[in-house]
């Protein structure tokens, strides 16, 4: 289904949800020996295909039996391709006169079934494409155009639940597959449940016009895993662990193109919020860009730990911090000038307190980000020094 979010967990630019098996197997080369009308030719000698026109057949050596046959026209390889295992027919296409798979291609299983029927063009996929499980169950269709947009999909276990969905911008996939229906193209939305080879149901969707509205993922125990709800101007998405916790909640911006963030929640196991990032949309140097403007952390009592607020003074973005006791109380203020990855440079005076409120340290920077002078306290308020300091490291009692 078309997905208008980038940063969707969604894979593609449509949804597609799917799992790929990947497996290696050792290949031994048979020792083939090949004829053309009953006459004998060696493929990889091409003075003795040279003019030949019809099926060459080859067989292995050693057992006998066909291993291929392959069609030539004037000693080109053009037409007919099949390939057999153990004699018995595995796959059969055509070529054209670039050697590119053209027209139909079709793999059997070794009781005959076909596992898969498609439509090549010049080397390309194109059109519907089809496969089967060796017991004749349908197991897959898709459709395959000439642009990302023309692609649609949808696969099936073996007991014939939906496991796979892909909607493109239209239904393309009659009449093997009711996508039109399935993808909710008639005007109102479809829900839709996908399960794995093994029955447990792994997600659902309401899809409206190919598009999803809402996606749940669910954890082996049943549980939701993630939830996602696109509204009129937002969507969300929600995490949660599988004890049913919510973890993590993100919210984006649909109105603006392309899609941005706007807010990011951590959760703790027990519930407690751990951290919060706020983001929005700023006019900087002559182009809009978002950025992010807070970053909180949470202590697990619900109290303020760290918060940091990036806002822009002239030229400069400045990062303003400030650091809590777990009773709420401020342990520390600084700011800071940000220089570029990971460079940041101290600015103004920078603070920081005792647990009763009082100041402790007072340490103020010159517009290089040098400290140049030092302040302390004691808890009761009493100053204890104010000395300035220099780039060698020393430092002297500050006079007026």
């Amino acid at each position: 289904m078309k997905n208008q979010f980038p940063f969707s967990i969604l894979p593609c630019s449509r949804l597609v949800i799917a799992a790929t098996l990947f497996s290696s197997a050792s290949v031994v080369f048979a020792v083939e020996d090949c004829e053309i009308n009953k006459e004998s030719v060696n493929p990889a000698n091409g003075s003795t295909t040279a003019g030949k026109t019809g099926i060459m057949k080859c067989v292995d050596r050693d057992t006998g039996k066909l291993v291929r046959e392959q069609e030539l026209r004037a000693g080109v390889n053009i037409g007919l391709v099949r390939y057999y295992r153990d004699g018995v027919l595995l796959k059969e296409y055509s070529v054209n006169e670039r050697g590119n798979s053209h027209g139909k291609l079709r793999e059997f299983a070794p009781n005959g079934q076909v596992l898969r029927e498609e439509n090549n063009e010049n080397g390309s996929v194109r059109g519907l494409l089809r496969e089967w499980y060796p017991n004749g169950v349908l197991k897959r269709v898709a459709f395959i155009g000439d642009n990302p947009k023309e692609k649609a999909a949808v696969r099936y276990t073996p007991d014939r639940q939906l496991s796979e969905i892909e909607c493109g911008e239209k239904a393309m996939l009659a009449p093997h597959a009711n996508d039109a229906v399935l993808c909710g193209f008639q005007g109102k939305p479809s829900q839709v449940q996908l399960f794995s080879d093994s029955g447990r149901l792994r997600s659902q969707f309401t899809l409206l016009a190919g598009v999803s509205q809402q996606a749940s993922y669910f954890h082996e125990n049943g549980k939701p895993e993630t939830v996602e709800v696109l509204g009129a101007k937002q969507k969300t998405r929600k995490q949660y662990s599988d004890k049913g916790v919510l973890r993590k909640e993100t919210v984006w911006n649909t109105a603006e193109k392309p899609v941005v963030i706007e807010r990011e929640v951590e959760y703790h196991e027990s519930g407690s919020k751990l951290r919060e990032q706020l983001f929005a949309m700023i006019d900087k140097d002559g182009r809009r860009q978002n950025k992010l403007v807070s970053d909180a952390s949470f202590y697990l009592n619900g109290q303020a730990k760290r918060s940091e607020k990036f806002t822009t003074e002239g030229k400069d973005d400045i990062k303003e911090v400030r650091n809590y006791f777990d009773d709420g109380k401020m342990a520390s203020l600084e700011r800071y000038v940000y220089e570029g990855r990971y460079r940041e440079r101290p600015l103004g005076v920078h603070q920081s307190f005792a647990q009763n409120g009082k100041l402790l340290r007072e340490s103020h920077y010159d517009e290089r980000g040098r400290i140049h002078r030092e302040r302390t306290w004691d808890e009761s308020g009493k100053q204890l020094t104010d000395d300035m300091l220099y780039e060698d490291g020393s430092r002297k009692a500050y006079t007026k």
